[in-house]
């Protein structure tokens, strides 16, 4: 009995721990794919012990220009169930932060962008709903990620 609940929650942890990263597989593939295009600026720094020199922190900005970041803009919704997710919205501009966490980091993804366009015209029509990819339009986006690493 004993030994088939300890395989039981073996087998639970190596469904579940996937999908905790697949969050930073998503994100970090769509930043790592607007950075290899051009038209976009991309810095990374990371921040290390002094004395172990481990890394503790990974800060990376991803800055596409002229180009639309409904790519970018997916992956984060596709991934919000997998943290702590939050959007705020004003007239032309969002935010969204996604927080994962786990035993090794906890990762904040901020992504800041402005919609082209007006509510309610277009091709959408009246009452369209801004979280329509297919809908409008993203630009001037930025992309922030914050790899804080447990020691």
């Amino acid at each position: 009995m004993y030994m088939r609940l300890k395989i039981l929650i073996c087998t639970l942890a190596l469904l579940i721990a996937p999908l905790a990263l697949s969050a930073q597989n998503s994100i970090d593939k769509a930043v790592e794919e607007y950075s290899s295009i051009g038209k976009s600026t991309f810095t990374s720094a990371v921040e290390r012990d002094p004395q172990t020199r481990k890394v503790l922190k990974v800060v990376k900005v991803l800055q596409p220009t002229d180009i639309t970041i409904n790519r970018l803009r997916r992956a984060f919704l596709e991934e919000q169930k997998n943290g702590q997710f939050s959007l705020v919205t004003n007239e032309e501009e969002e935010t969204m932060t996604l927080t994962v966490e786990n035993e090794k980091e906890n990762r904040v993804y901020m992504m800041q962008y402005t919609r082209r366009g007006a509510r309610g015209t277009g091709e959408a029509g009246v009452g369209a709903s801004w979280l329509e990819p297919s809908y409008a339009s993203f630009t001037n986006g930025k992309v922030t990620i914050i790899i804080k690493y447990k020691i």
